[in-house]
């Protein structure tokens, strides 16, 4: 069953509006705010890496990147062992992946392997959500964990970006899906979404709770931007 799934949702993900259909999109405006910031200050010259990039491009200038082909992957690869040379991107972007690989500090470690010193990174990772495996789910991130990972950059901005609504909200239709499917999980899953559409207005409540400085503790997700540091002789010789 868990093939025949994982089947269904590579196809859905051919085109946009049915990608759209496999779940409820949460909204995450500090999270975009913070990604299109940095795309727009790097400018169209700039190298930028969307690391799990799915079916979206977020600019014509950004390189994307997935473990498997689809209409907008330019290069198909691994994030444990990216196929680049050291020191080559300004800004790598690395949106709803961590949780679905085996080991993240590596993950983490490539990213900061092919930065070029004083580059870019953004990542965004799921904190109170259900298990979506894509074809793998391993691990969630609360913010002071997400912030651990990346100890190696220099912190510019993070925390919750998707909010305690939406944490309950994806809980809820799970778990209805869950009750009533009787142990089908294709069932289970096609209710989720009904119910899921049926009650999305109410993820609107969280534009007021994202206001709340503690929202992070009930976070369906929470975001990281980070920036390379540059080494003193890197310093030097900008002088």
């Amino acid at each position: 069953m868990s093939n025949q799934i994982h089947k269904l949702k590579g196809l859905l993900r051919k085109t946009k509006f049915t990608s759209m259909l496999m779940g409820c999109p949460y909204p995450a405006y500090r999270w975009n705010r913070a990604v299109k910031h940095i795309i727009h200050k790097l400018g169209a010259e700039a190298r930028i890496l969307d690391l799990g990039s799915g079916t979206d491009r977020r600019s014509p200038n950004v390189i994307t990147l997935e473990i498997e082909a689809n209409s907008n992957v330019d290069i198909i690869g691994d994030g444990h062992h990216l196929p680049f040379h050291d020191n080559v991107f300004d800004a790598i972007i690395n949106e709803a992946v961590l949780e679905h690989v085996l080991e993240p500090k590596q993950v983490v470690a490539e990213i900061h392997r092919v930065l070029k010193p004083g580059g870019y990174v953004c990542a965004a990772v799921p904190f109170l959500q259900g298990f979506h495996a894509s074809p793998h789910d391993y691990q969630r991130y609360t913010v002071p964990g997400f912030n651990h990972l990346f100890a190696a950059f220099m912190k510019i901005e993070g925390g919750a970006c998707a909010g305690p609504t939406a944490s309950l909200h994806w809980i809820f239709r799970e778990y209805v899906g869950l009750v009533f499917s009787f142990g089908n999980l294709l069932a289970a899953k096609i209710i989720s979404l009904i119910i899921g559409w049926l009650t999305f207005p109410l993820i609107l409540i969280d534009y007021i709770l994202m206001i709340n400085k503690h929202s992070h503790i009930l976070a369906s997700a929470v975001y990281f931007v980070g920036r390379k540091e540059e080494t003193t002789k890197e310093l030097s010789d900008q002088k």
